[in-house]
C-alpha cells in the first residue's frame, strides 16, 4: 500500500472513531478543550441557523433585557465591569454541577468580575435549582428559543450550560459551550480572558 493511502486510511479511521465516540458518549469530552470547542462550532449542525447572532468574539454585545426572580427587568451587559454570564436550566445536570463552582468564582473575584446567571426556563422551574443549590451571584431568567440572549451571544446550538465573558467595554471576549471540567478549569478560563 502506498504511504499516502495509509495516511488517508488512518485519517478516515480517526474521524470515524471520533464520530462514534461523540454519538455514544456525547460531546462533553470534546468540549473540555479549546480545540474541541473550535471543532464543535464548525462541525455540529446549528439548531438556530437563521437566528440573529452577534456572538463574534471581539465584537460589542448588544444590550438585552432579562428579568430577576421578582419580575423586575435588567439590561445586560452592565457597562464598566467584567462579567461572566452563565446560562443554565434546572433540568440540566451539568448546570447543577457548575453552580457551586460559579458561586466560588464569584465569591473569590475580589471585585475584578461579576458572575451572572440566566435561567433559560420559567422562573418557577428555575427556582427549584436555586432552592437546592443557593448561590450568592445575581440570577435572572428568560424564555429559551431562537431569540434568547444566549443565541445572540453565539449559542446557535441551544447547548446548556453556556458561558460567556464580556469585558468592561461590552465586548464578547470568549465563550464556552457545555460544562467546564472542574472548578479549576472555570477559574483558569476566566483568568485567561481577563489578562
Amino acid at each position: 500500500m502506498k504511504p499516502w493511502k495509509a495516511v488517508l486510511l488512518a485519517l478516515l479511521a480517526a474521524l470515524l472513531g471520533l464520530a462514534s465516540a461523540l454519538f455514544v458518549i456525547g460531546p462533553g469530552a470534546l468540549l473540555r478543550t479549546e480545540a474541541g470547542q473550535w471543532l464543535f462550532e464548525r462541525v455540529v449542525p446549528r439548531k438556530y441557523e437563521s437566528a440573529r447572532s452577534v456572538g463574534d468574539v471581539g465584537q460589542p454585545v448588544a444590550s438585552f433585557e432579562v428579568h430577576n426572580f421578582q419580575g423586575q427587568p435588567q439590561r445586560l451587559p452592565k457597562p464598566g465591569q467584567w462579567q461572566v454570564i452563565n446560562y443554565w436550566a434546572s433540568w440540566c445536570g451539568p448546570c447543577r454541577l457548575e453552580m457551586p463552582w460559579l458561586d466560588a468564582a464569584h465569591a473569590g473575584s475580589q471585585g475584578r468580575f461579576e458572575v451572572i446567571g440566566i435561567a433559560l426556563e420559567a422562573p418557577e422551574s428555575a427556582q427549584t435549582l436555586l432552592d437546592e443549590i443557593p448561590v450568592r451571584f445575581a440570577q435572572f431568567h428568560e424564555p429559551p428559543g431562537a431569540e434568547d440572549s444566549s443565541v445572540q451571544l453565539g449559542n446557535a446550538w441551544g447547548v446548556l450550560p453556556f458561558t460567556v465573558l464580556i469585558d468592561p467595554q461590552g465586548r464578547l471576549v470568549k465563550r464556552h459551550i457545555g460544562n467546564f471540567q472542574d472548578a479549576a478549569a472555570l477559574t483558569e478560563w476566566i483568568a485567561d480572558g481577563i489578562r
